[in-house]
């Protein structure tokens, strides 16, 4: 191989255009991974010519596992849980719930922003938890076929190796065969899967309505209260009565669940600098001695606390929300690592709540990441059911308020009530009447349904043996205490008389001697109260209150509102389930709630707003429900649509996407949508493509037509172009072989710019590299205090003005090289300016239209040039442009040939005659070639 040479010549040193054609195909395949796609792949994820390029360490994190806020420590946090974990321990990696690590764990997409969900306990130990039962595998079918509640796809790209696979509660399916999933529902892979690792999945979560929540009741499996109620014989003694006491006034295990969550969140500080429990009872200390905890404490101290009631509640790690970064793109740092509870409800499953104070948990998440990263940190995540809090600084419940709540969950402003007949009533609160010197009470708000306690007291002392009656309606009488216990009946008011001034008491064995003539006696055991005894009322009034019935349902709807689609509604008023009520569905009856205050109702199949309306007597509620249409879209990935290129799909509800609708072109299936309600598939060879998507009963369609009017127009634009550089070349007399010349020329010439752009691209890639790491130790510097900023700068001006020049000589050495000593193209120049002062001497108007050869034979033939001279002239040429012939070897002789037309030109031009001599020649001597050849320049 010669310097001449390049790696794409043969053996005899000719150009190899099966190499050059392999590497151009080569370098096809690099344009498209780096251009066509990333326009096709989720955003948030890398391309693989992203993957060739080197990237710089992390700063501030080794392995994403630290201690603190910034530091390494190179366990697997979270993406590792095992089946055993110490509170306060780790999980995997060194301390992984205090992580606060700004590197990236995983990317998601998600059609629904959720917490990402790896391991789940349910064996409390005091210290710790485990996990029980054996992972079982999976084909990528989870087993959850149900459907009930959100449907979520997401994408999951890991950033990082992985045992676990971070899910959506509940999973359904993964894109993998290879997974085991445990008794709590986590997704495990069979061996740890390498960074870069991506997989789909489908998840249908839960519904965290909290009015829906309160009517769920306790009506659970036995395996479940079993299994999830659980506490070790070391349990502080002090958690049960201390627990007792606080949810003391919860009527449902929703409300149990809230009080003790928010008990935890307003008594407990957020902090990551806790030391690790010595004790065999986390729960019990963090409850009684310490003042301040992280994720896991909360966590495993509400679990404890809610089995001490009989509710059942696991604990569960994984990652929080993270940072959106596009759109339905979330990117989940170290830091995110989390831990959370998940609380049993009949008929709806496991539902998360989070009892860490969140918004001090993302102020720290902040500023761990400005500490690490350049930018802010912005975040807003949903922790429990009506939880929301984010990095702005704003913290909101959101929990929804009974109706006419005043915070306390009872409704203001009852009005007074009474009809007068034995005292003016006054208002002494929303739930207390005093009617003269009697005064009667109710435990909470008259909402219909509700079981409600009614106290009565005279002059402050309790006031037994009196009947009560609703609405006229009897309800029992009262104990000892005063109190009996009746149900609020479905009216606009609840009216409460207390007769029975006077009480007489009938012996216990239901002697009425000395009864009053007239007086009915009320028989006690069948009103509910002790069958020993008999009262009866004297019928002197006694009194009566009158109080306001909530009458305004609130429906909640749990599923997707889509046309063909189920939702489940569920009905209730300040908190209680509306039991028996009609379920109409545009004015027609299509069911009835049950004991929960639940219905299924099924949604037509056409688009438009749906009425769904509950009511029971005077108690109604209603909802509209927009069934939207689905709408398809389809943009070509080339700038025209052509037959065989590809197209975009989009599928979107309104304005949302649509998740797994189905594709069609031309008739043909060709795949779901993704996430983003998108797909891409490649138009026919035909004229016009009809592409549909169908989704929950309905089909949208959109014909993408002319596309071998686009595929002439493409051929047209091409053949204009082509005949005007025809055009061109004909109108400035460019010869049509240069042309072919030129483009025979055109594989060496690539083939030579992919060397050189390769060479560049590595020194470039190198010296980045090299600067990417010396920028980062001159910054450590800094940080240490052992550079200056302005030294920072001073460095870079020199950096700069070192780069400028080494341009600047590039510049002057390209030019230097391409200029030479023998002008711009050396002997090519040569050989090329003979021939064009010989096409000046022929009498052709066109010689570019001619061959060589004919250009030849008509100097010969017609203009009476030296043959000798001209065949050399068309030898040459031809050699040298179409043969790759070194033209070094042709110069001396196309020399001569040209001098020897240009004398016969001038002769011709001077008068000589056919013996070559002037008329004015006196010497007799002849002109010499040599003496001739004297005005060649070489």
């Amino acid at each position: 191989m010669t310097d001449d040479d390049t790696p794409f010549d043969d053996a005899d040193g000719r150009p190899d255009y099966g190499r050059v054609l392999v590497v151009l195909l080569a370098l096809l395949g690099v344009v498209l991974a780096s251009t066509a796609v990333p326009a096709l792949s989720p955003q948030g994820t890398t391309t693989p010519a992203e993957e060739l390029v080197p990237q710089p360490p992390d700063v501030g994190d080794a392995g994403g596992a630290g201690s603190g806020a910034g530091s390494g420590g190179g366990g697997l946090g979270a993406l590792n849980p095992g089946s055993q974990t110490d509170v306060g321990g780790d999980l995997g990696g060194e301390n992984a719930m205090r992580s606060q690590s700004a590197e990236t764990h995983f990317v998601v997409r998600s059609t629904s922003a959720s917490y990402w969900r790896t391991g789940a306990y349910d064996v409390y130990e005091g210290d710790g938890w485990a996990q029980s039962g054996e992972p079982t595998p999976a084909d990528g079918d989870l087993g959850v076929a149900d459907g009930r509640g959100e449907e979520v796809h997401y994408r999951v790209q890991l950033n990082r190796t992985a045992t676990a696979l971070p899910t959506v509660w509940r999973p359904s399916r993964v894109s993998r065969n290879d997974v085991l999933v445990t008794d709590g529902g986590a997704v495990r892979a069979e061996a740890a899967l390498p960074g870069g690792t991506a997989y789909d999945g489908v998840s249908y979560a839960p519904r965290r309505d909290p009015d829906a929540l309160r009517t769920a009741g306790t009506d659970y499996p036995e395996e479940v209260r079993e299994r999830y109620t659980r506490l070790p014989a070391s349990t502080d003694g002090r958690l049960k009565p201390f627990t007792d006491q606080l949810t003391d006034d919860a009527d449902s295990p929703y409300e149990t669940a809230r009080t003790v969550e928010s008990w935890l969140e307003e008594e407990k500080n957020y902090s990551l600098e806790v030391d690790e429990p010595g004790g065999d009872d986390v729960a019990g200390q963090f409850v009684f001695d310490m003042e301040a905890g992280y994720c896991e404490y909360f966590a495993t101290s509400m679990v404890a606390m809610l089995r001490t009631q009989d509710v059942p509640a696991r604990y569960v790690v994984g990652y929080s929300t993270g940072e959106r970064t596009g759109e339905d793109t979330y990117t989940v740092r170290g830091m995110n690592a989390h831990a959370w509870v998940e609380v049993y409800f009949p008929d709806r499953g496991w539902v998360r709540f989070d009892p860490t104070p969140g918004q001090e948990r993302l102020e720290q998440e902040r500023e761990s990441f400005r500490e690490q990263r350049s930018g802010d940190y912005e975040a807003t995540e949903t922790g429990s059911p009506g939880e929301e809090f984010s990095t702005n600084g704003s913290d909101a419940d959101g929990t929804p308020g009974e109706n006419g709540s005043d915070g306390d969950g009872e409704p203001d402003g009852s009005t007074d009530g009474g009809d007068g007949s034995s005292g003016d009533a006054t208002d002494d609160g929303d739930r207390e009447r005093t009617v003269g010197e009697y005064t009667v009470g109710l435990n909470r708000s008259a909402a219909p349904g509700a079981p409600v306690t009614v106290t009565v007291t005279r002059n402050g002392l309790p006031v037994g043996g009196a009947m009560v009656t609703f609405n006229g309606e009897p309800v029992g009488v009262t104990d000892q205490d005063g109190q009996v216990v009746g149900e609020v009946p479905y009216a606009e008011s609840l009216r409460v008389d207390v007769d029975g001034d006077a009480v007489l008491r009938a012996d216990a064995d239901g002697d009425t001697e000395g009864t009053p003539d007239g007086v009915e006696l009320f028989d006690v055991a069948a009103a509910g109260g002790p069958a020993a005894d008999r009262f009866y009322a004297a019928g002197q009034a006694g009194a009566n209150a009158t109080f306001d019935v909530a009458t305004n349902a609130t429906l909640a709807v749990d599923g997707d509102a889509v046309t063909g689609g189920e939702v489940t509604v569920t009905a209730t008023v300040d908190g209680v389930p509306v039991r028996r009520a009609a379920v109409l569905v545009d004015g027609e009856r299509v069911g009835e709630t049950d004991d929960e205050g639940a219905a299924t109702v099924a949604l037509p199949d056409e688009t438009g707003d749906v009425t769904v309306r509950v009511e029971r007597g005077p108690v109604a509620g209603e909802r509209t429900l927009t069934l939207a249409a689905l709408n398809v879209s389809a943009t070509p990935t080339a700038p025209v649509a052509l037959p065989g290129t590809g197209v975009v799909v989009e599928a979107t509800l309104g304005d949302d996407p649509v998740a797994g609708a189905t594709v069609t072109v031309a008739g043909e299936r060709v795949g779901e949508t993704n996430v983003d309600g998108r797909t891409t598939a490649r138009l026919p060879l035909a004229n016009a493509a009809r592409i549909a998507v169908d989704a929950h009963g309905q089909r949208a369609e959109q014909t993408v037509g002319g596309l071998f009017v686009n595929l002439a127009g493409t051929l047209l634009a091409a053949l204009a172009v082509l005949g005007g550089a025809v055009l061109l070349t004909r109108r400035y007399g460019i010869d049509p072989a240069t042309v072919r010349r030129a483009l025979r020329r055109v594989p060496d010439l690539i083939a030579t710019a992919l060397v050189a752009l390769g060479a560049v691209a590595d020194r470039a890639v190198a010296r980045l590299w090299a600067r990417a790491l010396l920028t980062a130790d001159h910054l450590r510097s800094m940080v240490a205090g052992r550079r200056s900023p302005g030294d920072l700068l001073d460095a870079l001006r020199d950096w700069l003005a070192a780069r400028r020049a080494e341009v600047r000589s590039a510049a002057a050495g390209a030019t230097a090289a391409a200029v030479g000593d023998d002008g711009p193209e050396g002997s090519h120049a040569t050989v090329r300016e003979a021939w064009a002062e010989f096409l000046d001497a022929v009498s052709l108007r066109r010689p570019g239209t001619r061959t060589p050869a004919a250009i030849g034979s008509h100097a010969v033939e017609r203009d009476d040039l030296p043959s000798d001279a001209v065949w050399t002239l068309v030898d040459a040429f031809r050699a040298v442009e179409y043969g790759d012939r070194d033209p070094d070897e042709r110069v001396p002789e196309v020399r001569e040939a040209v001098a020897e037309v240009r004398r016969t030109v001038e002769r011709r031009e001077g008068g000589e005659d056919a013996t070559g001599r002037t008329a004015g020649d006196a010497d007799g001597v002849d002109d010499s070639p040599a003496g001739a050849d004297a005005g060649v320049a070489d």
